[in-house]
C-alpha cells in the first residue's frame, strides 16, 4: 500500500478569484514581494497496487472522474512511499 500526494490546481490561464483576494490581503500586511499566489488542493490517498502503473491508473482514473474539473484543472500526484500498518487501522 503507498501513500499518494495529489495536488490540484486552476490551470494557468483560468482566473483564480482566491489566489487574487490572498495577494491583496498579504499586500495589506506590508509583504509587497509576494505576488501571484495561487490556491489549490492537496488530497492524501493511500492506494493498495502493486505497480506504479497501477497506481498511476487509479489516481489519474479517480483525478479525472471525480477529483478535478479537468476542463478547468490540472493535477499531479507524488508516491510518497509505502504506508505503514498504523496508518492504515
Amino acid at each position: 500500500m503507498k501513500n499518494i500526494e495529489l495536488y490540484i490546481t486552476l490551470q494557468p490561464q483560468v482566473l483564480d478569484t482566491q489566489g487574487q483576494a490572498l495577494t491583496r490581503a498579504v499586500h495589506d500586511l506590508g509583504y509587497k514581494q509576494v505576488n501571484d499566489i495561487r490556491v489549490g488542493k492537496v488530497l492524501y490517498l493511500t492506494v493498495d497496487e502493486a505497480t506504479d502503473e497501477a497506481i498511476h491508473n487509479v489516481v489519474t482514473t479517480l483525478s479525472e472522474k471525480l477529483f478535478a474539473n479537468t476542463v478547468i484543472e490540472e493535477y499531479n500526484y507524488t508516491i510518497l512511499g509505502e504506508a505503514s500498518e498504523k496508518e492504515n487501522d
